[in-house]
């Protein structure tokens, strides 16, 4: 859509650009979005253990639906109804007290986080020790976590900069890092890097690069056929999401101005502001459309804004994007009544 404005007795023309190809939800989330949508239909109720989403205003549109978000404590009360598990997924202790209460469970762990849940579990039943490079109450890291009875390291700093966070760990222990599904490539390896380091001075050796392993890789060690080394990694970090960074980039850096909309909440949304921001500083983060200022799209040096582009995170909903795109043409029609917008 092309906005026509007048600034300063000038006018301008600015067009809003929509990104569709690396923006909105992944796989997993609208897995997520869809059965909950079929399951609000039917009769009986359904409730979402924490927010069904990263993001409130899809939160909201399905609460207006009927679908109720609680809380732990309130979760362990629940009994004899129906419960949604998110794409995030759960340890075993939530479905363990879903038994107990009979709750009927709508399970939508997205495949990519089952698959990482089974290698952390997997791993952990072979004596690694487990770290995890995320954020600790992130609620996927949670699920992890759960998989290794809750003793995994987790590691937030990939330059092993908080004393807290590497305190626990024991280098000589076999070890294996594996990572948050939507954390950043790039310090993934720098974290394993370091902890190559790390381990390596605390056992006065020479530092080595740990061992890459796969699926087979586990299998073999579990039946016998070949082992594994005392130090491994597992790069588990989605690609559906780290493919967006680069495409992120190359859009920030076609645009004037970047209207970059998310949940607060969201991980996902964080990594891919920053990828915004660092390739175009005129990039602003908004949850919704009464949080844009029209000073944003003011040039400076007298230069005029030619083009805003709208994209947003991997729990962002289309129509929200959509809806944000077509406010900066309403408001600016709204503001401008005599100009002209295509």
């Amino acid at each position: 859509m092309l906005i026509w404005w007048r600034y300063n007795d000038k006018v301008y023309s600015m067009k809003v650009n929509l990104d569709r190809t690396s923006s909105g939800f992944c796989i997993g989330v609208q897995g997520t979005i869809n059965a909950a949508e079929e399951k609000l239909h039917e009769p009986g109720g359904l409730y979402s253990f924490g927010d069904v989403v990263h993001n409130e205003v899809e939160v909201k549109r399905l609460e207006k639906l009927g679908l109720v978000t609680v809380d732990e404590t309130a979760f362990k009360e629940l009994n004899n109804a129906k419960v949604l598990i998110r794409a995030h997924g759960e340890p075993p202790s939530t479905y363990k007290i879903a038994e107990e209460n009979n709750l009927t469970v709508t399970d939508t762990t997205c495949p990519v986080v089952s698959r990482l849940q089974r290698t952390t579990r997997l791993l952990f039943e072979l004596g690694y020790q487990i770290i995890i490079y995320g954020k600790h109450t992130h609620p996927e890291v949670i699920g992890i976590n759960g998989q290794c009875n809750n003793s995994a390291v987790i590691i937030k700093h990939a330059d092993l900069s908080d004393a807290e966070e590497i305190n626990k760990l024991d280098p000589t222990k076999k070890t294996a890092l594996i990572s948050q599904t939507t954390m950043d490539v790039p310090g993934f390896y720098e974290l394993k890097a370091h902890l190559e380091v790390h381990f390596a001075q605390a056992l006065s050796a020479e530092a080595s690069p740990w061992m890459a392993i796969r699926d087979i890789d586990i299998t073999a060690e579990m039946t016998g056929v070949r082992s594994m080394p005392a130090f491994v990694f597992k790069d588990t970090i989605c690609r559906q999401v780290s493919s967006r960074n680069q495409k992120l980039h190359d859009f920030s850096l076609a645009n004037d101005v970047i209207i970059f909309v998310a949940g607060k909440k969201s991980s996902n949304g964080q990594v891919l502001y920053n990828i915004c921001k660092a390739a175009n500083p005129r990039s602003f983060f908004i949850e919704d459309i009464d949080e844009i200022q029209d000073a944003w799209f003011n040039g400076s040096n007298g230069k005029s804004i030619d083009n805003v582009g709208v994209c947003g995170a991997t729990s962002t909903p289309m129509w929200h994007l959509e809806k944000v795109a077509f406010s900066l043409e309403k408001n600016f029609a709204q503001k401008h009544p005599s100009q002209h917008s295509e």
